[in-house]
Order: C-alpha cells, then structure tokens, then sequence
C-alpha cells in the first residue's frame, strides 16, 4: 500500500549531456546528500533554457520560462518548489509547487513535465525534488562522477527510465 505521504528528496543538477545513441539531451539530476543520479531525456529547447540558467546567462529578451517566471509573479504567486513525483508508462510526471503572498495565502501545484519545472526552478532559485518512489524505480548509483556519466549512456535506453512527452 502506498503512503499517504511520500518522502520527496532534494536534488541538483548536476549535468546536462547528450545521449549519443539518441541524439536527444539528458539532464542529470543527483541527490543533494548522496550517490543517487537520475538521467530524464528532455527536449532540445528545455535543454538550451536549463542549460542557460545554469551558466546564468540572461538573454536579452526573456525566453518561455523567463517569462512563465514573471507572468506567476505579477499575478502574487512565487514558486516555491518543484517536484517529480511520479512516473506513468515510463513517463516522469512533475508538479510546481505556487504560494501566494496573501492575506489569505493559496497554495496552488501546477502539473509541469519535468524539464519544465527544472528550468523554471532554476530561475526562481527554488528547490527541486524527487520522490523517493521514483528514485527507487529510475535512478541509478554513482562510483564516480565521471564513470557514472560515462556508463549511463552506455547502458541505458530512454525508454529505460522515462521518456519526453510533449
């Protein structure tokens, strides 16, 4: 029976390659406080804006998740947190976590593919976590940094551990 609370686990990003069987980008997300990495193949646009965000570029006029950003805070909300929390058919299922500034305060979670929320978390400096359900299913151990990043794609289909869905 599945708990009526899952336990989420911080995570990072901690690289952003390209499978070179697919051609297709994967970001690589690793708990904050262990060994654990999670591959999930993105889409070539999600790639570029994470990857700009990670780099802190600011492009000169706002792209999608820029201004999705601006968009939720001129309506009074902040993103607070994203997470993954699921994966159906082999798909990752994501969710952004909205809180209003209030009197009264709403919480609001906005279904999200997970390329998405990451790029949208990095922009607001929010926090990103995973479900420890979904960590048991799709991510693998790390030996070393450099040797896990090496043998994921060597080993592993996307099909494997979650696929893009538009």
């Amino acid at each position: 029976m599945a708990s009526p609370h899952p336990v989420f686990v911080s995570v990072e990003v901690r690289a952003l390659v390209v499978d070179p069987i697919t051609d297709a980008p994967v970001v690589i997300l690793q708990v904050a406080e262990g060994t654990d990495l999670l591959p999930i193949w993105i889409g070539g646009f999600e790639a570029h804006s994470i990857a700009m965000a990670v780099e802190g570029i600011k492009p000169p006029r706002p792209l999608t998740h820029d201004l999705l950003k601006s968009v939720i805070e001129l309506t009074g909300f902040e993103v607070v947190g994203i997470r993954i929390h699921s994966m159906e058919d082999g798909v990752f299922k994501a969710s952004a976590q909205l809180v209003s500034a209030g009197p009264p305060r709403k919480s609001l979670d906005i279904d999200a593919r997970p390329s998405d929320a990451i790029a949208l978390a990095l922009r607001a400096q929010a926090p990103i976590e995973v479900s420890q359900t979904v960590l048991d299913l799709a991510s693998v151990q790390k030996q070393s940094v450099d040797e896990a990043l090496r043998t994921l794609l060597e080993q592993l289909e996307p099909e494997d551990l979650g696929q893009y869905e538009m």
